[in-house]
C-alpha cells in the first residue's frame, strides 16, 4: 500500500487491492462486533449472571479454541485463507443470533462459546495468512494503521448505535442486525485471490513455534497482550456500566475513544516503518500500564471517559507497532501458518488460567475490590509487551535459515 499526493492534490489512498478487499470484509465485521459484541458482558450482567459466571463464558470460549485446534487442524491444512474466513461466518452469525435465546434455554450459555471460538479460530487463521502474503513487504505498518484507521472510522458510531438500539428496542434487536451483518461481510471475500494453507501445518509444527527459545520473549509478550485485553473486553465495560448506569452513555464513550485513536494508529503505521516500532512499543506499553492504573480513580463519567480514550488511543499504537512484528516475524519462519495458528492458540491457552483466578477472585472479593484488582494486574500485564523488543527479526532469520532452505 502506498499514499502519496500528486500535484494536483489527489489524495490515492489504497494501492493493492487485495488489501482493499480485505479491509472491507474486516470493516463490516468490526462494526457488526462493535453493535453487538462490546455488550455481550453487559448482557450477561443484566440477565442477572454473577462475575464468575460472565468469566466463565469466556473461559469456555477459550476452552473451545484449544479443543478445537487439535480437531480442526487437518482440516484448516486443506483450505485456504478465503474459505476459512469465509467458513468462520456462518458460526459467528449462529454466536450472536442465538444470544437472544440465552434467557429462554440456558444451556446456550454452554454451547455458544463453542461457535465463536470456531468462528475465531478460522477467521483469525485466515485473515492472518492473507495479510501477511498480501501486503507490502516494506509497508506493513502503514498497511496495520490503514487497517485499524480504516475499522475505527467504520466501527466508532457502532457502540453507540448499539447502546442506543438496546436502551430502546432491547437486546434482540441488535443481535438480529449484527448477525445481518455478519452475512453481508462475505461478499469482499469474493474480490481478492487465495492464498493456501502450508500442507505441513500440524498440531506438531504449531507447538514447535510455541515452544521455540528463539521465539519466546515475543511468546511471552503475546501471552500477556491475551490476558490484558480479557480485562478490558469483559471487566473494564461492566466497570464502565456500573459507573454510567446507561447503556447509551457506554456506547457514546466507547465511540469517541475509537474515534479519538483512530488516527494516532495510522500515524504509528509511519513511525513503525520509519524503524521506530520497537521506541513505539516502550512508550506505548509504559503509558498502558499507567492508564491501567489510573482507572482506579475513574470514579465518575467523565473520568471513565478519559481514561477509556486514552486507553484506546495507547493500545491501538502500541498494537499496531507490536503486531507489525508479528508480521515480519511471519514472513521470517520456514512455515508462516504455523506460526499463526501457533499465535491464535498462545492467546487462549494464556486466558485458561488467567480468567480461571479472575473467577476465584471475583467469588471472594466484593465487586469494587475485584474491579480494582483486575485493573491493577492488567496494569502489571502490559508491561510484558516490553518483552517483545528483544526478539530480534534478523536473529530468527539467521536461526532459521536452513529449514527454510530445506
Amino acid at each position: 500500500m502506498k499514499i502519496f499526493y500528486t500535484d494536483f492534490g489527489h489524495f490515492e489512498f489504497f494501492r493493492n487491492k487485495e488489501v482493499d478487499a480485505l479491509h472491507f470484509t474486516l470493516g463490516i465485521i468490526e462494526f457488526a462486533t462493535g453493535l453487538a459484541g462490546i455488550f455481550v458482558p453487559i448482557y450477561l450482567w443484566e440477565l442477572g449472571e454473577p462475575l464468575w459466571r460472565i468469566l466463565f463464558f469466556y473461559l469456555l470460549l477459550s476452552l473451545s479454541f484449544v479443543l478445537a485446534v487439535s480437531l480442526f487442524v487437518p482440516v484448516i491444512r486443506r483450505l485456504d485463507d478465503k474459505l476459512l474466513m469465509l467458513a468462520s461466518i456462518p458460526f459467528i452469525s449462529i454466536y450472536f443470533f442465538g444470544l437472544k435465546f440465552l434467557p429462554q434455554n440456558p444451556l446456550l450459555f454452554y454451547v455458544l462459546p463453542f461457535f465463536s471460538a470456531l468462528s475465531s479460530l478460522f477467521f483469525n487463521t485466515g485473515y492472518h495468512i492473507n495479510f501477511s502474503g498480501a501486503a507490502d513487504e516494506g509497508a506493513l505498518g502503514r498497511e496495520l494503521g490503514a487497517r485499524y484507521l480504516i475499522t475505527s472510522l467504520v466501527r466508532f458510531s457502532a457502540p453507540f448505535l448499539g447502546g442506543f438500539i438496546i436502551a430502546t428496542s432491547g437486546f434482540s434487536k441488535v443481535f438480529t442486525l449484527s448477525t445481518g451483518l455478519l452475512l453481508l461481510s462475505i461478499l469482499p471475500l469474493f474480490f481478492f485471490k487465495r492464498h493456501p494453507v502450508s500442507p505441513d501445518i500440524s498440531i506438531r509444527s504449531v507447538w514447535f513455534y510455541l515452544k521455540h527459545k528463539e521465539l519466546a520473549p515475543f511468546t511471552v509478550s503475546g501471552a500477556g497482550h491475551a490476558m490484558e485485553v480479557m480485562v478490558g473486553a469483559i471487566v473494564w465495560p461492566i466497570f464502565m456500566f456500573v459507573v454510567l448506569g446507561n447503556i447509551e452513555k457506554l456506547g457514546g464513550i466507547i465511540s469517541a475513544g475509537l474515534l479519538a485513536g483512530s488516527i494516532i494508529t495510522f500515524i504509528v503505521g509511519f513511525i513503525s516503518d520509519a524503524g521506530r516500532r520497537r521506541k513505539v512499543i516502550t512508550w506505548s506499553s509504559l503509558m498502558l500500564v499507567a492508564v491501567w492504573f489510573l482507572r482506579i480513580f475513574s470514579t465518575t463519567p467523565l473520568r471513565v471517559a478519559l481514561n477509556q480514550i486514552a486507553n484506546y488511543s495507547l493500545s491501538s499504537s502500541l498494537v499496531v507497532a507490536w503486531s507489525s512484528q508479528y508480521y515480519k516475524l511471519a514472513r521470517t519462519l520456514p512455515s508462516a501458518c504455523s506460526f499463526i495458528l501457533s499465535r491464535e492458540l498462545l492467546y487462549n491457552v494464556a486466558r485458561v488460567p488467567f480468567l480461571a483466578a479472575l473467577m476465584f477472585l471475583s467469588i471472594h472479593l466484593e465487586h469494587s475490590t475485584f474491579f480494582y484488582t483486575s485493573f491493577i494486574l492488567a496494569g502489571l500485564i502490559s508491561f510484558l509487551y516490553l518483552v517483545a523488543n528483544l526478539t530480534h527479526t534478523t536473529a530468527v532469520k539467521e536461526r532459521f535459515k536452513d529449514a527454510r532452505a530445506s
